[in-house]
């Protein structure tokens, strides 16, 4: 494989690349809004959530203001239903990953929960299932599994062990959107646990022009608590019955996730296959190793549609290769530098075991771009700069 001479400026997403195919029915769908002037909670949010209910095949979905916002919505829906009361205690335990984005965790700290800390899998940088058994007491009231990169945790294992001790799952989607996970039957991620939290910031497999979410869930008694603490806490205009939040999902935001839906399937395949690339050229290579995956390279798999393209270097090494990458024009990044328990936000979060596998993944990870508008040139041009460091 011969270099590109030529310095390529390649980011690791590419928004302008997405509008110009899209333009015309990105337009469109503001257009209309700007028409009716109906921005808060209006006609498009109500058409987003029906068609993204359709798509997940989930009997309710609640749009809001943020990924954030969702995760939180839910746990405190999840305290309203479980326990009558508003927030959960201290002593509740909420059990997740530390090696994921810091909402994670402090939605669970802001519902009134403490986190607990267990492990990853070192080959999918998901929560280990094995660990997660480990960190359950009688005070454990839920699990917070983390989709990271776009691949699905083990969710039939997380399933039979939410089940087996009455505990509740909030699924965190917010970058698996569109993947599934199979139980029994072909199931959308967000689809399994008690609720889904989706966040569209607009580097996500779906995202809107700026902060927006959803919440996904079977459960009418968690829809209706969530739509009313979206708006303030209120399930009637003027009366609150909870204390709740200005998360409202704006019209515009629907307006651009409607425009975008329909392309979603599309552009995760478009993911999966740059992905595929990817794994192709750059096997075999010393001082790396690719993203763990359960199909064949030719294989269409949706279990990880590739928010992110995250391989592991020997850690002594990633940092330069950032360097080099990026002196190269690549936008290649680390996600994440540091787990959440080495934050001090989280020193009153409690660990489970040993967290040695999140702990190396900070280490050694680096994303490199993907997106659905890759050229083959520039999948070429990143695989040989990653093939040259790894010779000098």
């Amino acid at each position: 494989m011969q270099i590109d001479k030529k310095k390529l400026v390649i980011p690791l997403l590419d928004l302008k690349r997405e509008y110009s195919l899209l333009k015309k029915e990105i337009d469109a769908q503001i257009k209309e809004c700007l028409t009716s002037q109906h921005w808060i909670l209006g006609e498009k949010v109500a058409q987003f959530e029906k068609e993204l209910s359709k798509y997940l095949k989930s009997k309710y979905v609640v749009g809001v203001n943020s990924g954030t916002d969702a995760l939180l919505l839910c746990l405190r829906a999840q305290a309203i239903k479980a326990k009558n009361r508003e927030y959960f205690d201290k002593k509740d335990e909420i059990i997740t990953t530390p090696f994921t984005f810091a909402a994670t965790a402090e939605t669970i700290v802001r519902s009134g929960a403490t986190p607990v800390f267990v492990d990853i899998e070192p080959g999918t940088f998901n929560i280990d299932t094995k660990s997660i058994r480990k960190a359950i007491n009688k005070n454990t009231v839920g699990i917070l599994p983390v989709h990271l990169f776009g691949r699905s945790c083990e969710m039939g294992t997380l399933s039979s062990i939410a089940k087996e001790n009455n505990l509740f799952i909030v699924e965190d989607v917010a970058q698996a959107f569109g993947a599934e996970c199979l139980i029994d039957c072909t199931k959308k991620l967000g689809t399994i646990g008690s609720c889904g939290a989706f966040s569209f910031f607009p580097s996500k497999n779906l995202g809107s022009y700026g902060d927006a979410g959803a919440v996904s869930t079977n459960d009418q008694r968690l829809a209706d608590l969530i739509t009313a603490l979206r708006n303030h806490g209120q399930a009637r205009q003027y009366d609150a019955t909870y204390i709740g939040y200005n998360s409202r999902l704006d019209s515009v935001q629907a307006a651009i996730l409607l425009a975008k839906l329909r392309y979603i399937d599309k552009f995760n395949t478009q993911r999966i296959k740059v992905a595929q690339k990817y794994s192709t050229g750059l096997k075999n290579i010393k001082n790396i190793q690719l993203p763990s995956t359960d199909c064949r390279v030719s294989a269409i798999d949706y279990r990880h549609v590739y928010s992110l393209y995250t391989i592991t270097v020997t850690p002594s090494l990633r940092n330069a290769m950032l360097q080099f990458l990026n002196e190269r024009g690549i936008g290649a990044r680390i996600y994440y530098p540091l787990p959440l328990h080495e934050m001090d936000a989280f020193k009153t979060a409690k660990v489970s075991g040993s967290l040695i596998n999140a702990g190396e993944a900070a280490k050694s990870v680096l994303s490199l771009p993907i997106n659905p508008f890759l050229k083959d040139r520039e999948i070429e041009y990143i695989i040989g700069n990653i093939k040259l460091f790894s010779k000098s």
